[in-house]
């Protein structure tokens, strides 16, 4: 229902009686808004969504080169991952 009655309210004050008029419609919508720290994160692609591999910025000076290359690459969402991203990235 878009449309939702604001009923007018009584108040009084003192002997007298004080009636407030409002409108009789207040237009109710809901926005679609994309959630700007997911957007940055992840792409949708037509398989589902993707995203980078965290851990490989910084702070990773002592590490091999093979637990580094582990850190490279996409990975792709999990089916309760996509569940919410879909929610979340609404024009994706």
């Amino acid at each position: 229902m878009l449309f939702k009655p604001f009923f007018s309210a009584l108040f009084t004050m003192g002997s007298s009686v004080v009636r407030r008029e409002s409108p009789t419609l207040i237009i109710a919508r809901n926005l679609m808004k994309t959630h700007k720290g997911t957007a940055k994160r992840w792409r949708k692609t037509a398989n589902g969504f993707k995203r980078g591999i965290a851990g490989r910025n910084h702070g990773n000076g002592g590490w091999s080169r093979r637990s580094l290359k582990c850190l490279t690459g996409r990975k792709t969402a999990t089916p309760s991952q996509a569940k919410r991203l879909k929610r979340l990235l609404p024009f994706g």
